[in-house]
């Protein structure tokens, strides 16, 4: 499996778990101007997708004039890096390559199996030194309807190479994959094999992307929101995180325009980046 597949992988992981954040009601947009409190110029809020079809990528005029009036990117990872994807595979292994099936049950490892050879060619055997968020991601990278896939990060990464426009991450990979390593393996395990049984990927990401698509929040809220694994791991995995960022935005924005571009799952809720900026006294409004 090459590196650049896990790095998607791992990004779907997020996205899913990341949209089943509370969102803003009432105020639908994917796209956020940031002014206000003493900033000299306008910066940019960008809710993301980090994996969809090719043939529903969009990247509409707003988006674009955003992006070319902003002097900085910052995402969630410096993708600039070309370290990243050296680190991301390695963190994708467990540690001393331990292989899920020894803390398997008969039946779950078999579900896990027939699903990773009949999709990938390659079953426990090989793929189980994977961690278990990682696996999941493949689980769910299956449910696309689509072979041609596109990423925003990508984009934009790409974009700011082309633009020469300096480009930040949030977090560091460690950081960023040393999430799930303090979700017990167990409960991974669990939601891994429940996604395989119930087949239930396939929906909740097609009501994903129609609700992304529409930059419908509500929709969003009702489409993702009901699991309570979410529920269960929201601040270490949403809230603690969200926090985080905001005076590291504070400290980009305060002499430069930025274009800050993370999962769609992190702007809303009452712990979301949206009323976290207000919060701090910013103003905060939707570009439709």
């Amino acid at each position: 499996m090459n590196t650049k597949m896990k790095l998607r992988f791992f990004f779907v992981f997020l996205l899913l778990l990341g949209l089943k954040a509370q969102l803003v009601a009432q105020e639908s947009s994917l796209l956020w101007k940031i002014s206000g409190n003493g900033l000299a110029q306008d910066s940019y809020l960008f809710g993301t997708i980090h994996i969809i079809c090719a043939d529903q990528f969009v990247m509409d005029e707003r988006i674009q004039e955003a992006f070319d009036q902003s002097d900085q990117i910052i995402l969630e990872l410096d993708m600039d890096d070309p370290q990243l994807q050296a680190q991301m595979q390695q963190m994708s292994i467990n540690p001393q390559m331990k292989n899920i099936s020894q803390d398997l049950s008969e039946e779950d490892a078999g579900v896990i199996d027939a699903f990773l050879l009949e999709k990938y060619g390659a079953g426990l055997q090989q793929l189980g030194i994977l961690k278990p968020f990682v696996l999941s991601s493949m689980v769910l990278l299956k449910s696309l309807p689509c072979e041609q896939i596109e990423s925003y990060e990508n984009y934009l990464t790409n974009r700011a190479q082309e633009t020469s426009k300096p480009l930040i991450g949030l977090e560091t990979v460690a950081f960023q994959m040393g999430v799930f390593d303090q979700i017990p393996q167990k409960t991974q395990l669990d939601e891994l094999v429940k996604m395989i049984k119930e087949e239930s990927a396939d929906d909740e990401f097609e009501k994903l992307i129609k609700a992304y698509q529409s930059e419908d929040m509500e929709a969003l809220f009702e489409a993702m929101n009901n699991d309570g694994f979410m529920e269960e791991y929201r601040d270490l995995i949403l809230d603690s995180r969200n926090k985080a960022w905001i005076p590291i935005m504070e400290k980009e924005m305060a002499n430069q325009s930025v274009f800050v571009a993370v999962g769609g799952g992190h702007l809303g809720g009452e712990n979301g980046v949206i009323a976290l900026l207000r919060k701090q006294g910013y103003t905060v409004t939707p570009i439709k």
